[in-house]
C-alpha cells in the first residue's frame, strides 16, 4: 500500500514539474541557502533539471544540476530492484548499498560537488546552478 502510495505521489509530482517551469512559476520552494549567502547547495538546480529532464532535455539539465543527472541511474536501479521485489515477493538485494563505506563515498562525492560548484573559475563554474 505504501508503494501505491508512493507511486500516486510521484506520478502528482511529475505532472506537476512537467506542466510548471520552476524558471518560471514561483510557487515552488526556494532554496535557502542560494537565497541567504548566494552560493549553490548540492541540490540547487534539481527542481528546473527534474523540468528539463521531463521535457527530454538533458544537456539543459546537466547545466541545472550534474550531480542528480548523474545519480538518477543508480536511483533507476534501486527503484527497479524494489518494484521486481514487491511484484514477484522475492528478497533481492544491492551488495553495494549495504557496504559501510558506500554512505561514506556518497557523502564525499556530494561534498566535493558542493564545493566545486562554488569555485568562480573555469572549469568548476560550469558546476553552478
Amino acid at each position: 500500500m505504501k508503494y501505491i502510495l508512493g507511486l500516486i505521489i510521484a506520478v502528482v509530482l511529475a505532472v506537476v514539474y512537467y506542466k510548471f517551469n520552476p524558471e518560471v512559476y514561483h510557487f515552488f520552494p526556494e532554496c535557502p541557502f542560494h537565497k541567504f549567502l548566494h552560493l549553490d547547495c548540492p541540490g540547487c538546480g534539481s527542481q528546473r533539471a527534474i523540468n528539463a529532464l521531463l521535457h527530454l532535455n538533458v544537456a539543459k539539465a546537466i547545466d541545472y544540476n550534474l550531480l542528480l543527472v548523474m545519480s538518477i541511474p543508480l536511483l533507476l536501479m534501486q527503484l527497479s530492484v524494489k518494484v521486481y521485489a514487491y511484484f514477484t515477493q522475492q528478497a533481492i538485494v544491492l551488495n553495494f548499498w549495504h557496504k559501510p563505506i558506500t554512505p561514506k563515498i556518497i557523502f564525499a562525492l556530494v561534498m566535493l560537488f558542493w564545493v566545486a560548484r562554488n569555485i568562480p573559475f573555469k572549469p568548476f563554474n560550469y558546476l553552478a546552478a
